[in-house]
C-alpha cells in the first residue's frame, strides 16, 4: 500500500489527522512544507497528498508547487484549511470545521484505484 502524505508544519491538527487516517488502516507520513518538500514528496511517492494551512494563501503556494512538478503533478492534492477560496489548483478543498467523514470521503473519491496483479501481468504478456 502507497502513503498518503500530510504536507504543513507540524501541529497538534496535523498529528489528529495522521493519527486517525493511521487508526483506520492507511500508511501517512508527515512532511513540512520547507525547501525539501519536492525531493522527500517523490521520495515517499504517496498516492495521495493533503495539504493543511490556516492560511488558504500558504495552501495555494504549496499545491501549486506540487502541481507544477514533473513528478508529482499527477497525485491528487486535498487542501485542509481553515479559510480560503477553491480557485486554485488542488483537486478538492475542505474548509474548518469539517469532520473525518469529509476527509475520508474526499480521499475515497480521489484515491487512485489499485491495480490487480493479474491484470498488469495479462498486459506484458499481451
Amino acid at each position: 500500500m502507497k502513503a498518503i502524505a500530510i504536507v504543513g508544519h507540524a501541529d497538534q491538527s496535523k498529528t489528529l489527522l495522521a493519527d486517525l487516517l493511521h487508526w483506520h488502516g492507511l500508511s501517512v507520513f508527515q512532511v513540512d512544507d520547507n525547501e525539501t518538500l519536492l525531493p522527500v514528496l517523490s521520495f515517499i511517492s504517496p498516492e495521495l497528498i493533503i495539504v493543511r494551512a490556516t492560511v488558504a494563501a500558504a495552501s495555494e503556494l504549496v499545491c501549486d508547487r506540487i502541481k507544477n512538478s514533473t513528478v508529482l503533478s499527477d497525485l491528487p492534492v486535498i487542501v485542509c484549511t481553515d479559510q480560503g477560496s477553491n480557485s486554485g489548483s488542488a483537486d478538492a478543498y475542505l474548509y474548518s470545521p469539517y469532520t473525518a467523514e469529509e476527509i475520508f470521503a474526499n480521499i475515497q473519491t480521489l484515491r487512485p484505484l489499485a491495480q490487480p496483479v493479474d491484470s498488469v501481468s495479462a498486459r506484458l504478456d499481451a
